[in-house]
């Protein structure tokens, strides 16, 4: 498994008895042991390294953990966890919130509870008017404009399945943070979609990254600890578990189409996110501060490919909905 870009926390020692508990609780955090978990969704154990990396597969599904981590393999993708894997002898251990709110909405969707059908989709196009967003400034690129660009195609591509897709901007002006949120509530919408476009302070990284609202009482993917907000609820957190379908898919048909550098599926509580009345994610679609990146973003078939791919993710999403509704 290739080594998490965010790190990894610092846990306790392992215990020396030979017990392995169905769940235990450590630092506060409840856990679950993860065979137990996963042998629910017919996933059968495999070791890849003694008592440290763990595989689970059936004719589907791939998941691979390992202890200490903050980051899975799912299918091949880059899921990152909101605490790290911890072991007893025998078995590894996953934190009962990334269990049940991360693994268990993907691995069985049809179990998901259905609030309400999709038919209204919101797009988000980054930054705008004086807010440029990250730059280029060796070629002049402004991720607004390219966001905007991105959004136009995306909407002409889910307008042609049916549903009702609305703009936050549809030109280059400012637009605060909560208006974006509040537009969305405004348009019932049932799908708030935030595009966006990177950048690194090494030229070198590149990549494609889609980020979900963190849950309740865990960290961020790029904190280290626990802060004193992340207990709090936000209203984005009353669709977590959507929120994780719709990023997986997401994720997967963009990494699957673009070619691009796997930067994971991550948690953030980005504003946009916080505040969503519906499902949300936010697309980091890749890096303007990459060169070979930022010439592929700047060209009109990439950003194309894009929405194609992010469009892809929604009608996989949009079927994942539709089977739910059929077993309630």
């Amino acid at each position: 498994m290739a080594q998490p870009t965010r790190p990894g926390g610092r846990l306790p020692a392992r215990n020396p008895t030979t017990s392995t508990p169905a769940t235990l609780k450590l630092n506060g955090v409840a856990y679950i042991d993860a065979k137990v978990f996963f042998a629910r969704y017919g996933l059968k154990p495999e070791w890849l390294a003694p008592n440290t990396r763990l595989a689970f597969a059936n004719r589907w599904t791939r998941i691979e953990i390992e202890y200490d981590k903050r980051e899975a393999l799912l299918n091949g993708l880059r899921v990152y966890l909101g605490d790290p894997v911890t072991a007893r002898p025998g078995t590894l251990y996953l934190a009962q919130i990334d269990a049940e709110g991360l693994f268990a909405p993907i691995l069985r969707p049809n179990a998901l509870k259905i609030t309400r059908p999709l038919r209204t989709i919101v797009i988000d196009a980054g930054h705008g008017g004086k807010d440029t967003g990250t730059q280029n400034k060796q070629f002049k690129y402004d991720e607004k404009n390219f966001a905007l660009a991105v959004a136009n195609q995306l909407q002409k591509q889910l307008s042609g399945s049916g549903w009702r897709v609305l703009m936050t901007r549809s030109d280059d002006r400012f637009i605060d943070l909560g208006a974006r949120s509040e537009m969305a509530a405004k348009a019932g919408a049932d799908l708030f979609l935030s595009i966006h476009f990177n950048a690194a302070g090494a030229a070198t990284v590149n990549g494609t990254e889609t980020y979900i609202l963190t849950p309740r009482y865990q960290r961020s993917t790029s904190s280290e600890r626990l802060g004193s907000t992340d207990a709090i609820a936000q209203p984005g957190n009353d669709h977590d578990a959507w929120n994780t379908v719709l990023g997986y898919h997401i994720h997967r048909q963009l990494l699957s189409r673009l070619g691009s550098a796997d930067r994971g599926l991550k948690r953030a509580r980005f504003a946009v996110l916080r505040q969503a009345p519906c499902p949300a994610v936010l697309i980091e679609a890749g890096y303007l501060s990459n060169a070979i990146e930022a010439r592929k973003i700047a060209t009109t078939a990439y950003r194309q490919s894009i929405a194609e791919a992010v469009a892809a993710g929604v009608r996989y999403y949009a079927a994942a909905l539709d089977t739910a509704a059929k077993k309630q």
